[in-house]
């Protein structure tokens, strides 16, 4: 049976001479390993630059669950990008979430359509938006961490304010760096988990929830150990 169906690209690696395996995250049945015959022809239909890091496609495949690798029938370039490739600080917001994407979504092999429309969304916005807020991939994050079904608990209060990245909620006590949030950035936290509009914090409280949030998803997850480019990340954004 074939499938139509919205895909994300999460990774693609050189098979043999002239051929690709690519890991695309799909709208209906969640990640499919595909083999691209001849991707590096000139005259391929299925080029090997439709399928760099989340490069955005519509897919027709024939669904076959007793094979590990099945071909596309058809792919077309959804959305194709500009400005992230012209851009080092989209570009390098990009590459941490390939990284992120990738381990997270490695073996959802069950679809996830919310989860598909969330991530396509927020792209096309790091495509489109001119002027990115400095905190653009902390907010994707915590949403992200939102839509993976890990959302914290919502009880920031005066009584409340320093977040526990190992209890998953705002208490009263704060013992040390980094399994608590500071005050200001547990209230930063609390802004974005309630889709406020908020004022910016400083380079310290960003990369504290940034820190902060990767090993709340390291906690909840152990598929991930850890998020190398994010080094990479904070060098060029700051």
């Amino acid at each position: 049976m074939y499938i139509s169906t919205g895909g994300i690209v999460l990774q693609s690696i050189k098979y043999a001479d002239n051929s690709l395996i690519a890991k695309i995250f799909t709208k209906k049945n969640g990640v499919v390993s595909f083999i691209v015959k001849n991707a590096f022809s000139k005259k391929s239909k299925q080029p090997a630059s439709y399928f760099a890091p989340l490069t955005i496609l519509d897919v027709i495949y024939n669904e076959t669950y007793n094979e590990k690798l099945t071909f596309l029938k058809e792919v077309v370039l959804a959305h194709p990008f500009h400005a992230i490739h012209y851009d080092i600080r989209k570009n390098s917001i990009l590459l941490f979430y390939q990284e992120l994407l990738m381990k997270l979504l490695y073996h959802a092999n069950a679809p996830d359509e919310a989860l598909f429309d969330f991530i396509k969304a927020h792209l096309l916005t790091l495509e489109a938006t001119q002027e990115l807020p400095l905190d653009f991939h902390i907010v994707f994050l915590v949403q992200l961490i939102q839509q993976l079904g890990y959302k914290p608990e919502i009880n920031f209060s005066l009584q409340a304010p320093f977040f526990s990245i190992e209890d998953s909620n705002f208490g009263s006590r704060f013992l040390e760096l980094p399994l608590f949030l500071s005050k200001e950035a547990s209230f930063y936290l609390f802004t974005i988990l309630k889709n406020q509009n908020h004022m910016v914090p400083d380079k310290r409280i960003r990369i504290e929830l940034l820190n902060g949030m990767i090993l709340y998803l390291i906690n909840n997850n152990k598929q991930i150990k850890k998020i190398e480019s994010v080094a990479i990340l904070k060098e060029i954004l700051n």
